[in-house]
């Protein structure tokens, strides 16, 4: 039911932008619709809404068994097309008689737009579905918490084997292992594993680099469940720490917490990230601390609301975000913390358990 909801939802967005059609092709976009099954990067699904009449989810015949099985809302025709052709030149062919057709123009590539602009007037419908998804729903928000849980354990069993001297591929692995063990249908992003002066990159891969003694190593890593992603970071330290990365490690923890504390329906985005960074700055860290506090999480890892300093919307009951401050010593060494929160009217629901104490393997 909550599939047909959401179609006829988009449909009245259709018919309010004056549009007689619009053509979805995001996978994630596609599964949020439809509940039809997706893989990052594919496009062998296209769905097909008229402003009124029929909605047809035109697939390969790749996808067609899969689709079938799962089921689509009631209203939604599945179309497979002979091997050999393509799911979008067959919903082209379909334009004829539709004068405004809305197209994902943050998603289209050149290539498909120049294909499909001599059909018809290509009108853009922005962020439209993903501002829907921002919102999630009791099922979505339970497939987030089960893909924390799976999270949280793996971290806790990869924890015991972990020792010094490990290399960053070394810890991934295990990590990935027990993630896979635990149930994960997929990793939401590649595991980040970033140890010592490789620390400071947010985004660094895992590399052949053994920790040395005393070096803070940041694994920040997510799974998927149901399609739906989960979102964490630990920094632990292989070794005693020294000196000021104990009171980094602490500074972070204070604006992880202090925002935590705030977080709730009706605070801003950017009011959530001036919390934590104030404690940072108050540290002395300010300049160091790069990025957002957070972003939300669901069908995409990175999506909306964004807790950071240029949103100045409010977040609203059912928004699933992080919480992630960092400070990155250029040379030295970096630390985060993450942990992702559902919003609620009056607070946040934690999904993560793992403990956030100082951590010494």
């Amino acid at each position: 039911m909550r599939h047909e909801l959401r179609v006829e939802a988009f449909r009245e967005e259709i018919r309010k932008n004056g549009l007689d059609c619009a053509i979805v092709m995001k996978p994630e976009n596609v599964f949020y619709l439809t509940g039809a099954p997706f893989a990052m990067g594919s496009g062998g699904k296209v769905l097909f809404l008229r402003a009124e009449g029929e909605v047809e989810l035109v697939v390969s015949p790749l996808d067609y068994e899969e689709t079938a099985a799962k089921g689509t809302p009631k209203g939604v025709a599945i179309e497979m097309v002979a091997f050999g052709e393509s799911p979008l030149e067959t919903v082209i062919k379909r334009l004829c008689g539709c004068e405004k057709v809305g197209i994902e123009d943050a998603f289209l590539t050149v290539s498909i737009y120049e294909r499909m602009k001599g059909s018809a007037h290509l009108a853009p419908i922005g962020d439209c579905i993903e501002r829907m998804r921002e919102i999630k729903d009791d099922v979505e928000i339970g497939l987030i918490r089960k893909a924390q849980e799976i999270a949280d354990t793996a971290f806790q069993k990869t924890l015991a084997e972990l020792k010094e001297g490990m290399s960053e591929f070394e810890a991934a692995s295990v990590l990935e292992y027990y993630l896979r063990r635990g149930g994960a249908e997929g990793f939401a992003f590649e595991t980040i594993v970033a140890s010592g002066p490789r620390a400071v990159f947010p985004h660094g891969m895992p590399s052949a680099r053994r920790a040395r003694g005393g070096e803070a190593v940041v694994f920040d890593f997510g799974v998927r469940v149901g399609g739906y992603c989960s979102d964490m970071t630990r920094t632990i330290f292989f070794g005693s720490p020294k000196g000021e990365s104990v009171d980094v490690y602490c500074a972070v923890l204070r604006a992880q917490e202090s925002a935590l504390a705030v977080a709730k329906a009706g605070i801003s985005g950017r009011d959530l990230d001036r919390t934590a960074r104030a404690e940072i700055e108050g540290a002395g860290y300010g300049e160091r601390f790069v990025h957002g506090l957070g972003h939300g999480v669901g069908l995409a890892v990175h999506e909306g609301p964004i807790a950071g300093p240029k949103n100045e919307k409010g977040l609203v009951r059912g928004n699933v975000i992080t919480v992630e401050p960092g400070v990155y010593i250029p040379g030295a060494f970096g630390v985060r913390i993450e942990d992702l929160v559902v919003i609620r009217d009056e607070g946040i629901e934690n999904l993560t358990t793992s403990p956030k104490g100082l951590t010494v393997v």
